[in-house]
């Protein structure tokens, strides 16, 4: 009788330390949702919590995220499988116990996350370089088509420098722990107040071909600001990933926008196999506006570029879709919770926020003088085209 006594004032204690979360936890969720309270506190408390975990966890070579993961779900069953146990011995005192645990930890973890990411969600957007306009129309589409033809020009050239394997893939010329320093190196030209001044090494997991049926290519952990590589990932794609998992350690927490760092950073570097990859990760983000242009002048501006393209480009893309095809056995489980996941943070379009939307064309139909129509096009551009047009436009005019 005095042990079940003893067990209710547990438990007792242990439903009040849960409630006490769960009300913490709403309030930091009602907070995050006003933009000023949310950027204020993740230029402060979120940037402070991430710069001093991820000084100590980058200490270590191996994935504390990775580690965690595992001895988590192992001790979640280990913990089910004796609360089970008590209820077949009839004793379910002992049995709440253990399940009030997991409940325990799991709503810590969720304030801890909180704090550590969720308010990074609902910030402004990222200071990262844009070309001064967001539409071109039919007279001044040009400037377009002039960008595209020197990007392309650009990737032919450094496709053709790049060292490849017998099948035609990209070998990366650095090693994992290179490229991560050539990338914090990279990571020093971000500086806008935006961004933590500090950046992370990059860690790779181990349990990757776990990770690769999964699709996933690399994870930013904030609670330990720890940013994990999928070393499987194919080369032409590692430094883009990498650059995106670090993006999250600097501030940029919203999918679309850790992608614009990662495109940017590889793009406008003088590094010829990151702005190779970074050319790879996102060429067709600028010709899907010409694509737009040829619907409505029919031209084939997207199809001559696009069949200008090194052959050993083409081959690279077709080798990375038969990898990634190879690797189907987990990857629907894994989207959907991860859909799941970046809904709960705010982000309405789930998934589909890895990739900022085209906006189509706005087409106006007005009279004309001679009594015909006048149609007038305007093509507007996203924030990924937008940078790219301005990255683009920079390098064009240093070289002259």
């Amino acid at each position: 009788m005095k042990k079940a006594k003893n067990y209710r004032r547990i438990i007792l204690g242990m439903l009040i330390a849960a409630g006490g979360l769960v009300v913490l936890l709403a309030i930091l969720l009602l907070m995050r949702t006003n933009s000023a309270i949310a950027e204020w506190m993740a230029s402060n408390y979120s940037r402070a919590w991430i710069s001093v975990f991820s000084r100590i966890t980058s200490i270590f070579p191996f994935s504390l995220y990775e580690t965690l993961l595992y001895v988590g779900i192992i001790g979640a069953i280990a913990l089910i499988v004796i609360a089970i146990v008590f209820f077949c011995k009839k004793k379910p005192l002992r049995a709440v116990t253990y399940l009030l645990i997991i409940l325990l930890v799991g709503l810590s973890i969720g304030n801890v996350y909180t704090v550590s990411a969720g308010f990074a969600y609902f910030r402004g957007e990222p200071d990262i370089p844009l070309h001064q306009t967001s539409f071109f129309t039919d007279d001044n589409i040009d400037e377009v088509i002039v960008a595209a033809k020197f990007m392309m020009d650009d990737y032919n050239r450094l496709a053709s420098a790049m060292d490849r394997d017998e099948d035609g893939r990209t070998i990366s010329p650095y090693t994992h722990a290179q490229l991560g320093d050539k990338l914090k190196e990279e990571y020093k030209r971000l500086n806008s107040q935006y961004f933590s001044s500090f950046t992370p090494r990059a860690k790779t997991i181990t349990s990757k071909k776990i990770m690769s049926h999964m699709h996933i290519t690399g994870v930013f952990f904030a609670p330990f600001g720890e940013a994990n590589v999928n070393p499987l990932t194919p080369s032409m794609d590692i430094p883009v990933t990498m650059a995106h998992e670090l993006a999250h350690s600097k501030g940029a927490m919203r999918e679309s926008d850790a992608n614009l760092v990662a495109y940017w950073l590889t793009i406008t570097s003088d590094d010829e196999y990151l702005r190779y990859c970074g050319y790879s990760s996102c060429f067709s983000r600028l010709l899907f506006v010409l694509l737009d242009y040829d619907m409505n002048n029919d031209t084939k501006l997207y199809a001559e570029l696009y069949s200008a393209l090194d052959p050993k480009i083409k081959q690279e893309m077709r080798l990375n879709n038969e990898f990634w095809s190879s690797y189907d056995l987990l990857d629907k489980i894994t989207d959907a919770f991860n859909d799941f996941y970046l809904k709960l943070q705010g982000q309405k379009d789930g998934t589909g926020s890895y990739v900022e939307p085209t906006i189509p064309p706005g087409i106006v139909i007005t009279p004309g003088d001679g009594g015909g129509d006048k149609i007038e096009v305007t093509y507007y551009l996203n924030n990924v085209q937008r940078m790219i047009l301005r990255a683009v436009e920079e390098r064009m005019n240093s070289n002259g």
